[in-house]
Parts: C-alpha cells; sequence; structure tokens
C-alpha cells in the first residue's frame, strides 16, 4: 500500500518565503549601512579630561582633517600620537559613530614644587615631567625640593633626569599610592646630603632621614604607623628627629629626655649618617 505523500499548507510556505525576504533585506541595509559609514566625511571630537593640553593639540595629534572618516582611524596610532604629549599620562581613543571620535584624557598632575632652581620655581609630576605654572589652592600642599643641584635647563614638557630628584619623587609617589594621608604628612624633600633623602614634616618640621630610595613601602608604612600610634600622642615638635633606614624599625631622637615615650642620655648634635645607639621604636 503506498503511503500519501505529505504537502505542506500553502501558509508556511508563504511564511518561510516571507522570512527569507525580511533577512535579505536587513542583510542589505547592514552592507548599505557599513558602506556608507566608510563613506561618511569629516570627523566630529569629543575630548574629556583637558586642563593643561587644547582640544586643537589633540586634534593636530590625531591627525584629523577635513576629508578624515571615522571608520578608516587607525586607533592604536592616534593613541600612541597623543601620549607623544609629555603632559598626557593616559588616554582612551574609540569611536562613537556615525562621525564622532571619543577621547578621554588623564593628565599630569603636580606632586612636588621644584624649589629656587634656575631662578624659578617648578612643579613636576610623580614620573619627573616639569609642568606649567597653575593657579591652584591644592598646590600650596605639595611638598617642596629644595638643595638640588646638577640639574639641566628645565622648561615645561621636559623630564628630570637628576637622580636625586627622581628618587624623591619615587618616595612621594609610592607614599600617594599608599594613602594620600601619608603623603600630606610631609612639607619638605631636602637633597642636599649626598647618600639619604631627610623630609620634614608638615607639624613640627621634624626631620624624617629616610635613606636611599630603597624598601619604600616599607619605610613609609613604618614612618605612619609610628607617626599616628606615638608621635601624635606627645608633641611633635618635641622631635628632634625620625630615621626610618632601618628593617622595620623606627629611630627617634626627643629634644628632652623627658619628652620621649623611652628615654636616651645620648647627645645628638646633628643628623645620624650611620647607624648608633639612640633610642629603638619597635
Amino acid at each position: 500500500m503506498r503511503r500519501k505523500k505529505t504537502v505542506k499548507p500553502m501558509r508556511y510556505r508563504s511564511v518561510g518565503i516571507a522570512t527569507f525576504f525580511v533577512l535579505a533585506g536587513i542583510a542589505a541595509i547592514a552592507v548599505l549601512a557599513a558602506e556608507w559609514r566608510q563613506n561618511v566625511v569629516g570627523v566630529d571630537l569629543d575630548v574629556s579630561g583637558l586642563d593643561i593640553t587644547s582640544t586643537a593639540q589633540i586634534r593636530t595629534a590625531a591627525g584629523l582633517t577635513d576629508s578624515s572618516s571615522l571608520a578608516r582611524l587607525d586607533l592604536h596610532e592616534i593613541r600612541h600620537a597623543i601620549l607623544g604629549n609629555p603632559f598626557v599620562k593616559d588616554v582612551d581613543v574609540s569611536r562613537d559613530p556615525p562621525r564622532t571620535l571619543k577621547v578621554q584624557v588623564v593628565e599630569r598632575t603636580p606632586i612636588a614644587l621644584l624649589l629656587n632652581v634656575q631662578m624659578k620655581d617648578w612643579l613636576v609630576d610623580e614620573d619627573g615631567f616639569v609642568l606649567p605654572a597653575q593657579e591652584s589652592a591644592s598646590l600650596h600642599d605639595l611638598p617642596v625640593l629644595t638643595e638640588v643641584e646638577n640639574i639641566r635647563e628645565l622648561k615645561p614638557g621636559v623630564r628630570i633626569v637628576n637622580a636625586r630628584v627622581r628618587s624623591a619623587l619615587r618616595v612621594l609617589k609610592a607614599a600617594k599610592a599608599i594613602d594620600s594621608d601619608i603623603l600630606h604628612l610631609f612639607s619638605e624633600v631636602n637633597l642636599s646630603q649626598r647618600h639619604d633623602l631627610v623630609f620634614y614634616t608638615l607639624e613640627g618640621g621634624v626631620p624624617v632621614v629616610f635613606g636611599s630610595a630603597r624598601d619604600i613601602p616599607a619605610k613609609l608604612r613604618s614612618f605612619a604607623a609610628f607617626w599616628e600610634n606615638v608621635v601624635m600622642k606627645y608633641d611633635p615638635s618635641s622631635l628632634e628627629y625620625i630615621d626610618v633606614r632601618w628593617k622595620e624599625q623606627v629611630v627617634a631622637r626627643w629634644r628632652r629626655s623627658a619628652d620621649a615615650p623611652v628615654t636616651t642620655e645620648l647627645p645628638m648634635a646633628e643628623l645620624p649618617t650611620e647607624p648608633d645607639s639612640t633610642e629603638n621604636v619597635n
């Protein structure tokens, strides 16, 4: 007995045909839209994060012209070109079709003031780049770098290569990364001593012998803990100096034995350059 051939109803075939034409139409529109984007001429620039740098400088670095096409731009190349600006620390570049190029800039910010070098004061960022002069109340809270020698001619955009200055900046950068409150404990970094960086606290002007720029995070944490848990319970101005050159130790010298948590009879006429038997506070 022969089986009867099943024939799909006409309505199902009609739906299938209609679906095919709809999908084909969508594909055709997508292709036309892509071609249209490729041929859109002219790029609008949307830039954020600028304070030092101008929008015109960003446009020039990106190489945008009246005939530029957003779809044909090389974003990696544009990002690299913008990072060539010494005042730009980081940048993100993206497309916003049909014709907008979005550029989000992170500019360099001052972390210290280089004092009285070549008859001027200079703002510098954590990586040693000299920044243009700025007017801001926050700049008064920056630590100053003093007794700086052997500096080449400076101008905004130049990167300082002096090893002593770079060491001081590494310490300030680490302090900011750990806790900005630690950075704000310091008012000055004196670079006059050949082997040791000497910081001065904002409160009380206490010298902090930091030594070389080694074990920076550990030294900063030891100092911050000692300052908070010991010094702030007393009068900071009663301290003669603090020394953080020893691993996991803080050495302190108080002006009067009566002011110290632990007394010592040893006289101290100047900052130590070698480990001695002054008071250890663990």
